[in-house]
């Protein structure tokens, strides 16, 4: 595996994670709200960053391995409730259910994709 490789996968994790967040604010017709937008980006990247380590998600196994996957979904499962719960300290607002449900499934999915066509473009070197 090329040593850049896991750089790739991160730097297409924060990638994701940020067009995730900017989509649900557009969604929400609420892209004027750039301060929150930002908040709420940050408390996903930090989260992300306190938690894929631990379950080695940048490792050539899991990046490359379609088995491995689920490492990827265990880990933002583990992220999502962190980032909601940093973004309501930061805004000192409460921590929605259904926010946090829709983090979890948008941001997994959208996460999980991204690091199945990596693997997919790797396999097909």
């Amino acid at each position: 595996m090329a040593q850049s490789t896991p750089r790739t996968a991160m730097i297409g994790d924060v990638a994701v994670l940020l067009l995730v967040t900017a989509a649900g604010f557009a969604t929400h017709l609420t892209l004027d709200a750039f301060g929150r937008m930002i908040v709420t980006a940050l408390s996903a990247l930090l989260a992300w960053a306190a938690v894929a380590p631990f379950l080695d998600v940048y490792s050539e196994r899991v990046i490359t391995s379609p088995g491995a996957i689920w490492r990827i979904a265990w880990a933002w499962l583990l992220a999502a409730p962190l980032a909601a719960f940093l973004r309501a300290v930061a805004l000192d607002r409460d921590i929605p259910w259904v926010f946090v449900l829709v983090t979890i499934v948008v941001n997994g999915l959208a996460l999980v994709a991204w690091r199945v066509g990596l693997g997919w473009w790797l396999s097909r070197r």
